[in-house]
C-alpha cells in the first residue's frame, strides 16, 4: 500500500535543503530533525516541505486544498493531515503526463495541423484549363 511504504523528503529553506527519507510512523522525528538541521544553518526558518516523484522530480507538498504549508515549528504540526498531503501530492503528479507523453501529443497535434493546413490548401487551389 502506498502509505506505509518510505518517501525521499526535502525541507527547503531558501537555499538551504536537507533530505531525508520518512513513512508514517517516523515522519514526526525525521521532520524534527530534519527542522533542527535546517535552523543551525539558517536561523528563523520557514521551511516547505517537497517530496520526490519518480517521473517529476522534486514536487512541494500540498494538500487537497491546494495549500501548501510553511512549517515555522515542527511540534505543532498534525503529521497525519501532513502525511495525506504527501500522499495527495504523489497522487496528483501520478495523473500528470510524463515528458514522453507531451512530447508525443504535441507530436500528434502537430501532424493534425499539417493535414488541415494542407487540405484547406488543396480545396482552394483550382486548376484553370484554357481553351
Amino acid at each position: 500500500m502506498l502509505s506505509s511504504q518510505w518517501h525521499q523528503l526535502q525541507l527547503k529553506f531558501k537555499k538551504n535543503t536537507l533530505n531525508f527519507s520518512a513513512g508514517p510512523d517516523n515522519l514526526r522525528s525525521q521532520l524534527h530533525s530534519a527542522f533542527i538541521q535546517l535552523a543551525a544553518k539558517g536561523g528563523d526558518v520557514k521551511a516547505t516541505l517537497m517530496v520526490h516523484h519518480q517521473l517529476h522530480g522534486w514536487l512541494k507538498v500540498c494538500d487537497s486544498d491546494q495549500r501548501y504549508p510553511i512549517i515555522t515549528n515542527p511540534l505543532q504540526l498534525d503529521f497525519s493531515n501532513l502525511w495525506q498531503s504527501v500522499i495527495y501530492t504523489l497522487a496528483e503528479a501520478d495523473s500528470w503526463p510524463s515528458d514522453e507523453e507531451k512530447l508525443r501529443r504535441n507530436l500528434e497535434r502537430q501532424m493534425r495541423r499539417r493535414a488541415e493546413t494542407a487540405a484547406a490548401r488543396r480545396s482552394r487551389f483550382h486548376i484553370v484549363k484554357t481553351t
